[in-house]
């Protein structure tokens, strides 16, 4: 209990906390539970926090769905509960969550997802660009993913499974890296007012066009099924 507890009091970073809060706004806005895929419990503690509708986790090679649930339970703001997946699932889902997919596996993720979905389902996918490695959630154990795959090869992916991109949104970007590094240097020069103005303006370049995902450490993706 204690580890569960340490877990659900960490606090993401604003890329990541940005990212959940509008994928969790998916979940919630759809009729009957959500289904969350996630490669670790870090990413399944954040929507725990954030659903207060049912959730269905689906367990991962890195995440066990039915431990995470029972240890859940008295955490969980909404109805929390273990899926099992297969194509001849009888389950169809509204509103689909995917965080950090892993490279081995996500073209068969992604096929699978698509068959569990209903017409005009969204799906949410929630990666990582190589500059993650700056973020604290990837120097701490447990990470959020073991071999996460980059933007740019899930949106190939999700395309050849047959689900239609929507847009892609970048977090943490070159401009807000820029606001931030200019509002440092002005605090160092006796200048907070001004720093706290380029704090402002980073918070409002704070997302990015998706093209720009190389250069910034988390993206989301929304899609639809065809």
């Amino acid at each position: 209990m204690r580890a569960f507890e340490e877990l659900y009091l960490r606090r993401p970073t604003l890329e990541y906390a940005q990212a959940f809060d509008l994928a969790a706004g998916t979940l919630n806005r759809g009729e009957g539970p959500g289904l969350a895929v996630v490669s670790s419990p870090v990413h399944a503690v954040e929507l725990l926090k954030r659903c207060p509708g049912p959730v269905d986790y689906w367990s991962t090679e890195n995440f066990d769905a039915p431990a995470f649930v029972a240890e859940a339970q008295g955490w969980a703001w909404g109805a929390a509960s273990a899926a099992l997946l297969n194509h001849q699932n009888t389950k169809a889902y509204e509103a689909l969550i995917w965080a950090e997919p892993e490279s081995h596996s996500a073209l068969a993720k992604a096929m699978l997802l698509r068959s569990v979905a209903q017409a005009n389902a969204v799906l949410v996918v929630i990666a990582s660009a190589p500059l993650r490695r700056f973020l604290p959630a990837w120097q701490i154990h447990p990470r959020p993913a073991q071999d996460p795959l980059s933007p740019g090869a899930v949106r190939r992916a999700l395309s050849k499974a047959g689900w239609q991109l929507k847009e892609t949104i970048t977090f943490h970007g070159p401009r807000a890296v820029a606001w931030t590094k200019l509002a440092q240097l002005l605090e160092r020069l006796g200048r907070p007012d001004w720093g706290d103005r380029c704090l402002f303006a980073m918070r409002a370049n704070y997302r990015e066009p998706g093209w720009l995902w190389p250069l910034a450490p988390v993206s989301l993706i929304r899609a639809r099924t065809i």
